[in-house]
């Protein structure tokens, strides 16, 4: 399924996101507010903090917002078109053209890691194999921002015309997960969709002071 993944959003990187990072009305999230989520983790960092943004399509807006909170932005998504537009349109951040579900990086490498959208669109198998993996790469302390699902659903239907895979979990086999991992949930709220509906999970690995 991650072709499908790849190949759908290279094919409608422009309809979902536009260079301003406005989404296409028929899409998710088209009035998600990102500057508020991004407002709130930067409460528990500190400028120049490291933040992988894992699955940021364009960089727009998630990368960019961060960037412009002061913070280092690392970018990683599967879609090579997506990967150009992002180094084009978020000139501070580094931005890396990989699979989520296969790629890796040092412990410690991170003080927080935004998933906003994206974990959605992997195979459940690989999200319970990823989630220990962002807990390693996560410093003390460091904090995980996730879109996730708030109602388990595997799926592929058609998405502003391109066919395009989704798997999710429910709300608390997330938590439960995150908890096993080593990643505290400190709260999680219900994100509308439309007609559908996901969860925002802010968690902090242990050990932090």
């Amino acid at each position: 399924m991650r072709h499908l993944v790849r190949d759908g959003y290279d094919a409608i990187s422009t309809r979902y996101r536009d260079d301003r990072g406005r989404s296409h009305p028929s899409g998710d999230e088209s009035t998600a507010p990102y500057g508020d989520w991004v407002r709130e983790l930067g409460l528990g960092l500190r400028p120049g903090d490291r933040v992988l943004d894992l699955g940021c399509g364009a960089g727009v807006p998630a990368s960019a917002l961060l960037a412009e909170a002061g913070f280092r932005v690392t970018g990683l998504d599967i879609s090579g078109v997506q990967v150009r537009r992002a180094r084009g349109l978020v000139p501070q951040g580094s931005f890396i053209e990989a699979d989520m579900a296969t790629w890796d990086s040092e412990p410690g490498s991170y003080e927080a890691v935004v998933s906003l959208y994206a974990l959605i669109h992997v195979p459940i198998e690989d999200q319970r194999r990823l989630i220990p993996r962002i807990a390693r790469w996560l410093v003390p302390g460091g904090y995980l921002l996730a879109i996730t699902g708030s109602d388990a659903w595997t799926g592929v239907a058609d998405y502003l015309g391109a066919p395009m895979f989704w798997d999710h979990a429910d709300t608390d086999t997330y938590l439960t997960w995150l908890g096993d991992a080593g990643l505290q949930p400190s709260w999680h709220r219900v994100i509308p969709e439309g007609t559908s509906r996901h969860s925002l999970i802010l968690a902090r690995k242990e050990g932090g002071s």
